[in-house]
């Protein structure tokens, strides 16, 4: 599960997993060890395609759900949109 605490490390890092590997502390690791980098960085570009409008309704949803679905609370799941709508 993705909490606000975890989001925050993946945007520290710019989403950069060899970066992270390399320079990230014993207890970032620690945290994100179940982390999917993958995963999250295909719901990071879906959010981003929803924010601009580019998908259709029901794949918006879609999206949606997944959201929901991977991050721990609501906080999270709104503090990721808010960020892909920056980009």
């Amino acid at each position: 599960m993705l909490t606000l605490e975890k989001l925050l490390i993946l945007l520290r890092f710019n989403w950069d997993e060899a970066l992270f590997q390399q320079s990230g502390s014993a207890a970032d690791k620690l945290l994100l060890a179940d982390i999917d980098w993958d995963k999250y960085a295909s719901l990071l570009q879906d959010l981003l395609l929803v924010s601009k409008k580019l998908v259709s309704p029901e794949y918006a949803r879609t999206v949606h759900r997944q959201l929901l679905a991977a991050c721990a609370d609501e906080a999270t799941a709104q503090t990721f949109i808010g960020y892909a709508s920056t980009l």
